[in-house]
């Protein structure tokens, strides 16, 4: 993730609309609760990695 992200400057704000759109596509598809949860928990883990500024 890192490698991929480098010097993209994403910052707060696009990791936050990031999420909106993750959340929605999750509602969209109906994910069930706890996978919708796992799926999140994964991404999370993944912020220090593409967030830069």
């Amino acid at each position: 993730m890192k490698t991929s992200h480098k010097g993209m400057k994403n910052n707060e704000k696009d990791w936050a609309t990031s999420l909106e759109h993750l959340k929605a596509t999750l509602d969209a598809f109906h994910v069930p609760q706890n996978e919708r949860g796992d799926v999140l928990v994964f991404v999370e883990r993944t912020k220090s990695d593409i967030v830069e500024v």
